[in-house]
């Protein structure tokens, strides 16, 4: 019997997006799929969308309840799932036809399975598309809990969950898990669609930059990562990752910020990194060709910074790229 896949959907205020979502899923090319629905306390007719599609679609399972966030919705949506793999999706986002039999033929022998990834607007036009190649980089250039097919027990038996932060604990989670194995898959396969939707809870938390737990997600991975030995193992590769995702934290987060409440924050951050990596600077992964398998214009982008940072022109690096992006 084909091996079941669960699809799994936290859905918030999303009545617009939902169906489209859903349809994408009950539209594969491989029918042992279970899609879970969890309705976080919406405000909007997001249940009764999902509850029309339930009552025309016995593979559906929903559940409506009061908020209680994304990341507690998430670790629910995967104590419900009952499939040998698990995948999720936003509410807001679709895949193509094939999405699921690709990733399933691929998956024998593996606990994870990563594929790329495109950005379509609201006006239907593809903003960039990142395509994977099979190289040790690769998976930290896909580090959202979508676009990603995992084998359930792996989940299970290494206690993977998502914490409660309000930034990046996709990245925590997966940070974890492609360092707990080296059974990952990269396949050479673009089949999920990360819709650039302007009203999203991602694109309205990084307004005030005050709030963001961003120290709760270096910490908690930083200190997390050691615990399983993974600076030993991959101290280069996440040496680079902390700095360059600092680097774009900065860069998305400070648009609204002036410039000495910026400066501050670049402070605190590179000094924090400095204390846990001293040598960041001198990382070898920062040329033009490499990492391996990352886009030029990434590459370039990252390389452009940290000469930028080592002459001390790094706050201002940072300062034009957020104002004029």
């Amino acid at each position: 019997m084909d091996k079941k896949v669960s699809v799994l959907i936290p859905a918030y205020n999303c009545e617009k997006y939902i169906e489209r979502c859903i349809r994408s899923i009950l539209n594969q090319d491989y029918d042992n799929i279970e899609i879970v629905v969890i309705n976080d306390g919406s405000t909007d007719n997001t249940q009764s969308v999902i509850q029309k599609l339930k009552s025309e679609n016995a593979n559906i399972v929903s559940i409506d309840r009061e908020n209680k966030g994304v990341c507690e919705t998430r670790n629910e949506l995967l104590n419900l799932a009952t499939g040998e793999y698990v995948t999720f999706i936003d509410s807001d986002d679709w895949i193509d036809k094939g999405y699921i039999k690709t990733y399933l033929d691929n998956a024998e022998g593996y606990d994870i399975v990563i594929g790329g990834f495109r950005r379509p607007n609201q006006e239907g036009k593809i903003l960039f598309e990142v395509g994977l190649k099979d190289e040790k980089w690769s998976p930290y250039m896909s580090t959202a809990l979508w676009s990603n097919l995992y084998r359930k027990e792996f989940i299970v038996e290494n206690n993977l969950k998502i914490i409660n932060m309000n930034i990046a604990e996709d990245i925590y989670f997966n940070l974890l898990a492609y360092n707990l194995t080296d059974k990952i898959k990269i396949i050479d396969y673009v089949g999920y669609n990360w819709y650039l939707n302007t009203e999203s809870i991602s694109n309205t938390t990084h307004k005030d930059i005050s709030k963001i737990e961003i120290f709760k997600f270096l910490n908690t991975s930083y200190e997390d990562l050691k615990k399983i030995g993974a600076l030993e193992k991959n101290y280069e590769i996440l040496e680079y990752y902390f700095t360059t995702y600092i680097l774009m934290f900065l860069g998305m987060s400070t648009a609204q910020t002036k410039f000495k409440v910026m400066s501050k924050e670049y402070d605190k951050l590179y000094n924090w990194l400095k204390e846990r990596f001293p040598n960041y600077k001198k990382n070898k992964l920062f040329g033009i060709n490499t990492p391996k398998g990352e886009r030029t214009n990434v590459r370039l982008f990252a390389l452009a910074f940290i000469i930028a940072h080592k002459i001390h022109l790094g706050k201002i690096f940072v300062y034009m790229y957020s104002h004029l992006r």
